[in-house]
């Protein structure tokens, strides 16, 4: 097959559980499948998959998720192709999830006719689907500088957030001082070292020295540097899936292999299993409203607000009556609910479960999810 432009895949990441989302966020229904929005898309995971058709076509877009939301996935994005629908076992963390997608991917590839060399020459993109982005089209101009500067230059590339505030909620990147390349408003940096969770101290400082950047799990790469990169730095990972790749390219039982697989494998981030080892990898900064919606209070950010701040997601059968009420979030999935003088505050119902908090303390949430 031919191609009128840079061959370019899209994998996203659909197996999180989400757990500070509780109650409305569960093992069964996670986050990126939650309905956000009475109009489409209307879940986290459709609208990753429309921004990813401004990268790819439709055929060309993979979602790895669990084999138990596999279906519910399908449900989500009924457009997307059940072969494009690649599942995992058991949660194992980033690092297996971007291997066995590229396993996959490449085979796919094959099956669809492309040669061998533009297989390897491909670009893999991988995006989170949980993510919810304010300005897609700047979105999409950083992502697309992002991959012409990998497939240039052969180099792996991270988008990295531009922190509005100093937070403990996200891993951070630093980039270096001069940028490697320029595009209109895309900036190219090296990326300079990975860094855990800060306590508030170090968040602040970070945010106060102006060159780090929250880590997003976004990340533009060529087939063939990601394959070589697995081989030499998560050996272990990419020899465990050797049965896998065998039975993909052979017709044999992928799925049985994939099981036998991941008994085997450990958890570990593809941050710590192979970008935080690259030398040359690069950094694009984005500036653009950006959340990844990890608690209540990070959906209020997110959400439109009323005139009193006030953010309500309800279908039209539940009655929401907010009275002499600010700064809060009411979430009901089906109860009619009244807040009467209240200020910066949760409250959702869903699932039998009925959850209120400040939402200031909306990050200790996932204590609750674990014993529920």
């Amino acid at each position: 097959m031919s191609a009128a432009g840079p061959l370019r895949v899209v994998v996203i990441m659909a197996g999180g559980g989400g757990t500070r989302l509780w109650p409305a966020s569960t093992a069964a229904r996670p986050k990126q499948l939650l309905h956000l929005s009475s109009r489409p898309p209307h879940t986290l995971l459709a609208a990753a998959v429309e921004r990813a058709r401004r990268m790819a076509p439709l055929q060309r877009i993979y979602v790895v998720t669990s084999i138990a939301l596999a279906p519910a996935v399908q449900a989500a994005v009924p457009e997307l192709l059940s072969v494009n629908v690649i599942p995992e076992p058991r949660p194992r963390s980033t690092a297996p999830c971007v291997a066995l997608a590229v396993l996959h991917v490449r085979e796919d590839l094959r099956r669809q006719g492309w040669s061998e060399e533009q297989v390897r020459t491909a670009t893999v993109i991988v995006l989170p689907a949980d993510h919810h982005i304010g300005d897609i089209d700047s979105f999409t101009n950083l992502l697309t500088v992002a991959c012409e500067h990998s497939e240039s230059h052969g180099e792996i590339v991270t988008l990295g957030v531009q922190p509005r505030r100093p937070s403990t909620g996200f891993g951070y990147i630093e980039r270096g001082p001069e940028p490697l390349a320029r595009r209109g408003e895309a900036v190219v940096y090296p990326a300079l070292r990975f860094i855990e969770k800060p306590d508030a101290a170090r968040a602040q400082i970070f945010v106060d020295a102006g060159c780090y950047l929250w880590n997003a799990g976004i990340f533009v790469m060529p087939m063939a540097r990601i394959i070589a990169e697995l081989e030499r730095h998560a050996t272990d990972l990419w020899a465990t899936l050797a049965p896998v790749a065998r039975a993909l390219a052979t017709a044999g039982d992928a799925w049985s292999a994939t099981v036998t697989a991941y008994d085997q494998i450990m958890p570990e981030a593809i941050d710590v299993a192979v970008m935080e080892k690259q030398r040359d990898l690069c950094v694009v900064p984005m500036r653009v409203p950006w959340t990844d919606l990890g608690s209540w209070d990070a959906l209020h950010e997110a959400l439109p607000h009323d005139d009193h701040n006030n953010v309500t997601v309800a279908p039209k059968t539940a009655r929401t009556e907010l009275v002499d009420t600010k700064d809060s979030l009411v979430w009901s999935e089906g109860l009619d609910v009244t807040l009467l003088g209240m200020t910066g505050v949760a409250v959702v119902v869903s699932g039998g479960r009925v959850l209120v908090c400040p939402l200031d303390r909306a990050e200790e949430v996932r204590r609750l999810a674990r014993r529920s």
